[in-house]
């Protein structure tokens, strides 16, 4: 039985793998499509983002009430989800204009947020507290080695027609969506070891409120705020025009970075399980400010430094902010679909904001100690700031519970 469940632990990794990969092939054969072939304006192609993390937002909280009124059978919901997204994907192609583009890439982000929310719940639920931070920091870490391989299979497929492209995202949903109904199937074989384990929880764990909740949620906005410039396009205008690099070296060093994100993010992973949930994401927050903080020190080593810190740290963040929020409230799913959907509302409203503030600041340099920052980026990590504060908040919150 424990065998069982291992492999099917190992099966939700490979999920995160196929269907992460599934959805980031086809992200910029649709891009360019859009720009090149429809003559889309850049707020048209900003709006597809802005359609995508607006609609996982609002579904992520749809996922996770299914969650709590449904148990691990929500799976079910993301075997359906990830099934029809390999459908929908094939409608970009016969696509004649912007309004058409957007409103597809609204109905996938409203599938990806009921499909990943239940994935995520399950996982949470099938392994032991103890566990849970790492899990999650693993499961993650797939999910990013699903983004590094889809964005080089598209690089591949550059030159062919999108339709050729739209196949292979649609053949990995189908995939993904067998995968997930595999475990649906066999649920039993974890679920024994679900209601000991939350029979325990009941007895051990004085469960928290969701009013309790916004402390948390505060804190991934602001971080996925920031986030929205270093893990999306602004970060390479940034390092281009500020520390003065040519494209490809932008690229090199963002890539290396997120490398050691993969093991850093396991890491606080790993301290959140063995020793305190809260004190681990204080000390991810820390890392992530004091990252932030270097990349607006007009050195370029400093730079590339700065990125491996807060890459790390928000590998960390992101797995240790769900595993509290399964853990630790009464409603876990509803907890578990605020947290994403408040990540996905910061990483929409940031994105907007930051391109907005660089465009004023314009590269203004601050001389501090003869020291040249960048005004933008020193404004930028004010969100950061604001969540290592808010952080102190949820200590105080999380008293209450018995580690």
């Amino acid at each position: 039985m424990k065998d069982k469940s291992s492999n099917l632990l190992l099966l939700i990794m490979v999920i995160a793998f196929t269907g992460t990969m599934a959805f980031r092939v086809s992200v910029p054969a649709v891009t360019f499509f859009t720009r090149k072939i429809l003559e889309a304006s850049a707020l048209n192609i900003g709006f597809l983002t802005s359609s995508f993390f607006a609609a996982r937002a609002m579904f992520s909280i749809v996922a996770g009430s299914l969650s709590d009124r449904y148990g691990s059978k929500v799976v079910y919901a993301a075997f359906t989800c990830f099934l029809i997204n390999g459908i929908v994907v094939q409608l970009y192609s016969i696509a004649g204009n912007v309004i058409s583009i957007v409103a597809i890439r609204f109905i996938q982000g409203a599938l990806n947020g009921i499909s990943w929310v239940s994935v995520q719940y399950v996982l949470g639920k099938s392994v032991k507290k103890e566990l849970r931070g790492r899990v999650y920091a693993v499961y993650f870490a797939f999910g990013s080695l699903g983004i590094v391989v889809g964005n080089i299979a598209y690089s591949l497929l550059s030159q062919s027609p999108i339709k050729h492209v739209l196949n292979i995202s649609t053949a990995l949903f189908i995939i993904t969506s067998a995968l997930t109904l595999f475990i649906a199937r066999n649920l039993h074989v974890m679920q024994d070891r679900t209601e000991i384990k939350r029979d325990y929880e009941k007895r051990s764990v004085s469960k928290l409120k969701l009013i309790h909740i916004l402390p948390l949620i505060l804190v991934v906005f602001n971080v996925m705020f920031f986030a929205s410039m270093l893990r999306g396009d602004l970060v390479y205008v940034y390092i281009n025009e500020f520390f003065n690099v040519n494209e490809a070296l932008v690229a090199q060093t963002i890539a290396l970075s997120s490398l050691t994100a993969l093991v850093g993010g396991y890491l606080i992973g790993w301290f959140s399980d063995k020793f305190n949930d809260i004190t681990a994401l204080k000390i991810a927050l820390s890392i992530a400010f004091i990252g932030g903080f270097t990349i607006s020190i007009n050195v370029f080593p400093l730079a590339i430094l700065g990125l491996a810190m807060f890459y790390t740290a928000n590998s960390g963040i992101i797995p240790v902010s769900r595993k509290v929020a399964v853990t630790y409230y009464r409603l876990g799913g509803t907890a578990l679909g605020l947290v994403n959907a408040i990540g996905n509302v910061g990483a929409v409203i940031g994105a907007s904001v930051l391109g907005y503030l660089y465009d004023i600041f314009d590269n203004r340099i601050l001389t501090i100690f003869s020291l040249k920052f960048s005004a933008f980026a020193v404004v930028s990590i004010l969100p950061l700031a604001l969540s290592l504060a808010l952080s102190l908040l949820l200590q105080e919150s999380y008293k209450r519970i018995n580690y």
